[in-house]
């Protein structure tokens, strides 16, 4: 979502605990951006900032950038458990969490919807775009500079302390807001601690390809299995 009044952009990653937000942020907010995403298919609202900034010109760069960041391994959960109707299903999990372009869902990084160019991965021979899978982290004064080329870094709002850092991100904007309306939730998922559904195996997979969002937004495995 993006207001030229406000001069933001809203950058919704599925999952986060986002639409309830906009809703909220709609009044302000150009029209075609609420029925487009990325401007040219209908119904998807998850546009990624690269999308933005081809649409909108880099002038937009300059407008406040925002997200709100979730726990991987709770986020993936989440986004299963919702597609599969309410429940949990093993098999369709492990299908989400090796291969999720294969079964229609998006990578798992929050970087994702933040790449300037896909990570600098070079297009197939046929011309279609790669699609970056792993975001590692990086150790190196040069990965990191890589990374830097590479993505854009927005104001992350923690899924966790969302009513603290959204306002804060309000107060700058000047939008006026009442408390009880950032505690709102749709489209909420009810489970278990996150750890109870991972086997170890797929805990690691989240592990290799979020390792730059653990990295950078300091999240780690919080093992509650029954024993």
């Amino acid at each position: 979502m993006i207001s030229h009044e406000k001069k933001f952009v809203f950058v919704h990653v599925p999952r986060t605990g986002g639409t309830a937000l906009s809703n909220f942020l709609r009044p302000y907010c150009d029209e075609e951006s609420l029925r487009f995403s990325p401007f040219v298919e209908e119904g998807n609202l998850h546009a990624s900032m690269k999308n933005y900034v081809e649409y909108y010109g880099k002038e937009i760069l300059d407008y406040t950038i925002f997200t709100i960041v979730r726990n991987p391994w709770e986020r993936a959960l989440s986004h299963l458990i919702h597609h599969n109707g309410g429940k949990f299903d093993r098999d369709e999990f492990r299908k989400y969490i090796f291969e999720p372009n294969n079964n229609g869902f998006w990578p798992h990084s929050h970087f994702h919807f933040f790449v300037k160019d896909n990570f600098g991965h070079e297009p197939y021979p046929d011309g279609r775009a790669t699609v970056c899978i792993s975001y590692p982290s990086q150790f190196s004064m040069q990965g990191m500079k890589f990374t830097q080329e590479h993505v854009y870094f927005p104001h992350f709002v923690r899924f966790e302390n969302y009513v603290n850092d959204l306002s804060k991100i309000f107060n700058k904007l000047q939008i006026q807001y009442e408390i009880k309306d950032l505690q709102r939730k749709i489209n909420s998922t009810s489970h278990e601690h996150y750890s109870r559904y991972y086997l170890d195996d797929e805990k690691d997979e989240i592990a290799e390809v979020c390792g730059l969002d653990l990295q950078l937004l300091g999240y780690t495995f919080k093992d509650e299995r029954k024993t």
